[in-house]
């Protein structure tokens, strides 16, 4: 398998996310359809998730032409792979 295009594009905005090389991770913040992050507070003796209100990624792409990974959700695969 030889990877020509490591992308994914947002089901929501159509944007799409490219990955060029090995480790370059890079994610989707989505402006149609923001995620809202979560983050542990203490609150007395104990932690609790609470949601932030910060805009956290909707999805990543990384691997490059090396390997593919994704995170998250809500996206379309776009990647080109020649099958050997």
């Amino acid at each position: 398998m030889t990877i020509i295009q490591n992308s994914a594009k947002c089901t929501a905005c159509g944007e799409e996310i490219v990955s060029t090389h090995r480790h370059d991770f890079n994610a989707h913040y989505c402006k149609v359809q923001p995620t809202p992050g979560t983050k542990w507070v203490e609150v007395g003796d104990k932690h609790v998730l609470v949601e932030s209100g910060e805009t956290t990624y909707r999805f990543a792409v990384d691997g490059g032409t090396a390997y593919i990974r994704r995170v998250g959700s809500g996206y379309e695969d776009t990647s080109y792979i020649i099958r050997t």
